[in-house]
């Protein structure tokens, strides 16, 4: 399955993720959009921490990995990040 969701954060930017989940196991994962992080090693890192996960999963591991010290986001927060995620597999779970 292949779950997608753009969300605009109210007053924020754009956040856009992509998943494939397999089994419910997460086999790719990308998230992107028009905020900024830095340093972006760190949120690569944070990024493919959300990978071998079962979906159910992702929104915990959204806070922590993208909420860890040294990784500032601008335009968005980790909260808004999970959102995303969450509503990314419970629309494509829905279809």
């Amino acid at each position: 399955m292949i779950a997608r969701k753009d969300y605009k954060v109210p007053g924020g930017k754009l956040i856009r993720v992509e998943l494939e989940v397999e089994a419910g196991v997460v086999r790719r994962a990308a998230v992107r959009g028009d905020f900024f992080a830095h340093p972006e090693e760190a949120f690569e890192r944070a990024e493919a921490g959300l990978v071998a996960l079962r979906v159910e999963e992702l929104p915990s591991a959204a806070l922590r990995f993208f909420g860890q010290r040294g990784l500032a986001i601008f335009g968005a927060k980790p909260e808004d990040i999970a959102f995303t995620l969450e509503e990314a597999v419970r629309e494509a779970q829905a279809d």
